[in-house]
């Protein structure tokens, strides 16, 4: 019985041991009962990739990362093993690459296969290198898109800078003053306008039936001409037919003549003036104007006297002789 119970005992250990190592590897991402394929590649920089670490292809886990370790005395390469189940078979052309498997900056392997691929270019073997990439890490991409940003904020950060520096000058003691009178102009125009505004709307309130009876005017009119559009036609055309006459008619020749006449009467004007003919030598002889004027005035004095005293120049001898019969 003792010996039995041993046995049993060891068999359960062993059990344990068994269940335990297939645990832990599972965990570690090994499967102790599928075999696999190794496969190489190397990287500049893993970029945190870790032992353990999935092999994916098409976000499917096909194996793990078996080991990492430089590949010279130069530290200047970094060759990955990469564990991956045999029943997958990768083409030559395979790229295996690094990329951030979640937002907390965790690494993987995700295998790119190569595009137009057809079973005459070969699959890669057991012990075979793959193609290497990095991919850019999420703070990388962040980054990059927010570089521009970043610059655009600093020249803005620059530009508000500049502006309050030129709001502080303009605003400081001795301008101040000047910005608020400036303010209290623009707003006594504003109220300005607000009261012309009310004002001009009280007007049209109150005088709605005035423009009524304009807009009434304004139509009468428009009908007036509208009942007498016949008649303004007729004047339109006479007054049509009187321009074309008058545009036949030849001003041009009435008009030279005209100015011809007027040249010539400037000339006697100019002769009379100089004395040169008869009624000049009559305007401007002094003399002659002179004995005019004496004559005129003794022809006057000779009509006065003439009034006062008749009999002195006329006699009536008929009528003289019947008033001494008369008298007889």
């Amino acid at each position: 019985m003792d010996k039995d119970k041993a046995i049993k005992i060891g068999l359960l250990v062993a059990i344990i041991t068994g269940v335990l190592v297939w645990g832990i590897n599972f965990c570690k991402g090994k499967n102790l009962f599928t075999s696999e394929n190794l496969y190489y590649t190397t990287y500049s920089q893993v970029e945190g990739l870790q032992k353990n670490a999935a092999v994916l292809l098409r976000g499917y886990k096909i194996g793990h990362v078996k080991d990492i370790y430089f590949s010279s005395s130069q530290y200047d390469e970094l060759t990955v093993e990469l564990s991956i189940n045999s029943d997958i078979y990768l083409p030559k052309t395979t790229t295996a690459k690094i990329f951030s498997s979640d937002l907390l900056g965790s690494k993987a392997i995700d295998i790119v296969l190569p595009k137009n691929f057809s079973p005459e270019d070969g699959y890669a073997k057991n012990f075979d290198t793959l193609h290497s990439e990095i991919e850019a890490s999420i703070t990388d991409q962040v980054r990059i898109e927010v570089a521009p940003l970043k610059a655009q904020a600093e020249k803005l950060l620059e530009s508000a800078a500049v502006a309050i520096d030129q709001i502080k000058y303009v605003v400081n003691e001795s301008n101040g003053e000047e910005l608020r009178r400036c303010f209290v102009k623009l707003q006594n125009a504003i109220d300005a306008i607000h009261h012309s505004g009310v004002t001009l709307d009280t007007i049209l309130t109150n005088g709605d039936e005035n423009i009524q009876q304009i807009l009434t005017n304004v139509n009468g009119i428009t009908k007036s001409i509208n009942e007498h559009s016949d008649d303004l036609g007729s004047i339109i055309a006479n007054f049509s037919n009187m321009t074309d006459s008058l545009s036949k008619a030849n001003i041009t020749n009435t008009l030279t003549k005209t100015e011809a006449a007027v040249t010539e009467l400037n000339k006697v004007l100019e002769q009379v003036n100089k004395g040169e003919s008869s009624l000049g030598a009559l305007i401007n002889d002094k003399a002659l104007y002179n004995n005019l004027d004496d004559a005129s005035k003794q022809l006057n004095s000779l009509l006065i006297d003439v009034q006062k005293n008749p009999k002195r120049y006329v006699s009536f001898p008929i009528f003289s002789s019947s008033k001494e019969k008369k008298e007889k």
